[in-house]
């Protein structure tokens, strides 16, 4: 494919990843929303790999850092889940992360790179967190 190709490979994806990343269905628990969004990842990926260094300083590297950007805090949730499926959906969005850090960085944007990686971090930890606190409780009350 030559550049141009390229260019409208990844304009396309990055446009429908931040279509698909507001709807109600962008969670998640929604496995067939992930596999897309995967898809969709790694199309991007594979194109500014073929294009080259020189991707971060063409207009796509926008649009594709911020549909990257929205998608990735909206589909990260800001709470613990103290019930949340760490061998799938949190196998799924490690992966994602991982992908939106790479993509980032390729558009020469650390900072958002980082910010989602932190609010990864952060959820984890919320997570964590939950998690002791549920089974305080349940002991609290088994002990009572």
């Amino acid at each position: 494919m030559d550049k141009t190709q390229l260019l409208h490979t990844i304009r396309y994806n990055a446009c429908q990843i931040k279509i698909e990343a507001v709807a109600t269905s962008a969670t998640l628990d929604n496995y067939d929303y992930l596999l897309n969004l995967s898809k969709r990842m790694d199309a991007i990926e594979r194109c500014i790999l073929s294009i080259g260094k020189e991707f971060a300083n063409e207009p796509a590297a926008n649009l594709v850092s911020n549909s990257i950007h929205k998608a990735m805090v909206a589909l990260i949730p800001p709470f613990g889940l103290g019930d949340f499926d760490w061998a799938g959906a949190g196998e799924d969005l490690a992966w994602e992360v991982l992908k939106a850090h790479n993509i980032l960085q390729a558009c020469d944007e650390d900072g958002m790179a980082q910010g989602v990686c932190d609010r990864h971090n952060l959820f984890v930890t919320m997570c964590e967190l939950q998690e002791k606190l549920d089974e305080e409780w349940l002991t609290t009350i088994a002990n009572d």
